[in-house]
C-alpha cells in the first residue's frame, strides 16, 4: 500500500509468476498507472493485452473510472 514500494512488489510479482499467463485486474487513476505495468509486465512476457470495460469500483471516488485487464502471456 505504500507509494514507494508498489512498484518494486508489482515487479516481483511478475517475475515469481513469469512463468504462468499473468492477468491483472486493476482500475484506471490507480499507482502504478498502465502504462507502468504494461511496462512492467513486458518484461516477463511477450505478448501483453490491455482490455477495458466501465465499472465503477465501490470504494473510488473517480466517477469516470474504468476497469483494465492486463493479460501477459
Amino acid at each position: 500500500c505504500r507509494k514507494d514500494e508498489i512498484h518494486g512488489a508489482f515487479d516481483r510479482l511478475f517475475a515469481h509468476f513469469s512463468d504462468a499467463i499473468l492477468v491483472v485486474s486493476y482500475r484506471s487513476h490507480g499507482i502504478p498507472s498502465e502504462a507502468e505495468l504494461v511496462a512492467m509486465m513486458s518484461k516477463y512476457k511477450k505478448k501483453v493485452q490491455v482490455r477495458y470495460t466501465d465499472y465503477q469500483y465501490a470504494l473510488s471516488r473517480q466517477r469516470n473510472g474504468r476497469e483494465i485487464l492486463i493479460i501477459g502471456k
